[in-house]
C-alpha cells in the first residue's frame, strides 16, 4: 500500500479501516466505525480518509504481487443493494 503523506494525529489508520471493511459489509461509513471503536469520533475517520484518498489503483498495486495476471477470469462486482 502506498505510503502516507505524512504522520498520523487521527485516532483512525490504515489498519483499523481496512479491518472495519472487511467485517461490515453493510454499513461501512465513518458513523459506524466511530459507533464500533467507541473513543473515536466520526469527525476523525472522515478527516484521515480525506487526508489519505485511497483509491483502486492502491489495492491493485499491493495484490498484484499475490495474483497471477496471465489466463483466467476477473470478476468483480460493485453492486449497491
Amino acid at each position: 500500500m502506498r505510503k502516507t503523506t505524512k504522520p498520523s494525529t487521527a485516532q483512525c489508520n490504515a489498519e483499523k479501516y481496512i479491518l472495519f471493511l472487511l467485517l461490515e459489509p453493510k454499513f461501512g461509513g465513518c458513523n459506524r466505525l466511530a459507533e464500533i471503536l467507541g473513543d473515536v469520533s466520526h469527525d476523525s475517520i472522515n478527516r484521515f480518509l480525506l487526508r489519505e484518498r485511497y483509491e483502486p489503483k492502491d489495492l491493485f498495486e499491493t495484490a498484484q504481487n499475490i495474483i497471477t495476471l496471465e489466463g483466467g477470469i476477473l470478476s468483480i462486482d460493485d453492486t449497491v443493494i
